[in-house]
């Protein structure tokens, strides 16, 4: 697993602590993904669609111990 390192230019240190998580849902894919599949394989096809398109992002906020920025990785 790769070390998260601190974004600041003059820390850029490995010392980072995670300090919350969150995860962002978007339908916009889903949504074509049911209608593509809906079209191509009827109601089954639409659903699939539905279930393959719904991705979410997880990103984590870190703490740098060594100069105290805030910043948010994709993990």
């Amino acid at each position: 697993m790769a070390r998260i390192k601190c974004p600041r230019i003059t820390c850029r240190s490995t010392n980072c602590i995670p300090v919350t998580q969150k995860k962002k849902y978007k339908a916009g894919k889903g949504l074509f993904g049911a209608a593509i599949g809906g079209a191509v394989f009827g109601p089954v096809g639409a659903m699939a669609g539905a279930g393959t398109g719904l991705n979410g992002k997880r990103k984590t906020k870190f703490v740098c111990q060594d100069c105290g920025k805030v910043f948010e990785e994709k993990i």
